[in-house]
C-alpha cells in the first residue's frame, strides 16, 4: 500500500491547511527523483528552513521569482536537483495563491476525483502527478471515489512488458490499466509500482516473478522456466 506523508496523520478526517500544503509540495516535486527523496526534501524545506508555516505557498511567492530561479537559490532550497523541478514549485505556488488563497485543501474540498484532477492541472501539477495526488486523497479519505493510476516508469515498464514485451507510453499504459480496472485504475497502482520496483526493474528478476506465464517479455526473451 501507499503511504502518504501528512495525509496519513488524519485517518480520514479533513486535513489541516499546514499539512495539506506540505503534502502538495512533496507531491509536486515527486518528479524525476524518488518519492522518498521528494517527501524528505519537502519536510526539510518547509519545516527546517521555513519554520513550518501554515501559509507555505505565500512564503514561496514572497521570494522574487528571479531569485528563486537562480542556481544558488535552488541549491539552498534543496527541493530538486533539476532546475525545471525547482521552477515548477514556484509556478504552482503562484497558481495556488492566486486561485485558492494559498490553501491547497481548496483544490479538492468537496470535489469529485475528476474535478480535483482538473483543478490540479490548472495549478500546473502535471498530468501524471495530478493522478497520483487524486489517488493519495482517495486513499486517505480526503475525497470520495477513485481515479487513475500514475503511469510512471515502473508502471509503464510492468504493463508494457506483460502485454507488449517492452515498456509502453503513458497513453498505452492508461489504456491497458483501464481495461484491467474499468472502475478506477488507481486500485492497481501500488501493486504495479511495487512489482516494478522489486522484480521488474531495468534488469528484471524473471525467475522470481509470479507473472512469467502471462508475460510477453518473458516469452520473447525465452528465459528459463523458474524452478
Amino acid at each position: 500500500e501507499h503511504g502518504w506523508p501528512w495525509l496519513d496523520d488524519f485517518a480520514g478526517e479533513p486535513v489541516d491547511k499546514r499539512s495539506a500544503n506540505k503534502f502538495m509540495l512533496g507531491a509536486v516535486i515527486d518528479y524525476r527523483q524518488s518519492a522518498e527523496r521528494a517527501w524528505e526534501a519537502a519536510a526539510e524545506y518547509a519545516e527546517g528552513q521555513l519554520g513550518d508555516p501554515e501559509s507555505l505557498w505565500d512564503e514561496i511567492v514572497s521570494v522574487p521569482q528571479e531569485l528563486w530561479e537562480t542556481e544558488d537559490y535552488r541549491k539552498r532550497c534543496g527541493l530538486h536537483r533539476y532546475a525545471q523541478g525547482h521552477k515548477r514549485v514556484y509556478t504552482t505556488a503562484k497558481e495556488i495563491v492566486h486561485r485558492y488563497d494559498g490553501d491547497a485543501r481548496k483544490i479538492w474540498l468537496g470535489q469529485t476525483p475528476a474535478d480535483a484532477r482538473e483543478r490540479l492541472l490548472q495549478v500546473k501539477a502535471g498530468k501524471e502527478l495530478s493522478r497520483m495526488i487524486v489517488g493519495a486523497l482517495s486513499d486517505t479519505g480526503q475525497i470520495e471515489g477513485r481515479g487513475d493510476l500514475k503511469a510512471d516508469l515502473q508502471v509503464r515498464r510492468v504493463l508494457g512488458r506483460i502485454f507488449h514485451g517492452d515498456s509502453v507510453s503513458e497513453t498505452e499504459a492508461h489504456r491497458i490499466a483501464n481495461e484491467i480496472a474499468p472502475d478506477g485504475s488507481w486500485t492497481i497502482d501500488a501493486p504495479l509500482y511495487l512489482h516494478g520496483k522489486d522484480l521488474c526493474g531495468a534488469e528484471p528478476l524473471c525467475d522470481n516473478c509470479p507473472l512469467w506465464l502471462e508475460c510477453e517479455y518473458f516469452s520473447n526473451a525465452q528465459t528459463s522456466v523458474p524452478r
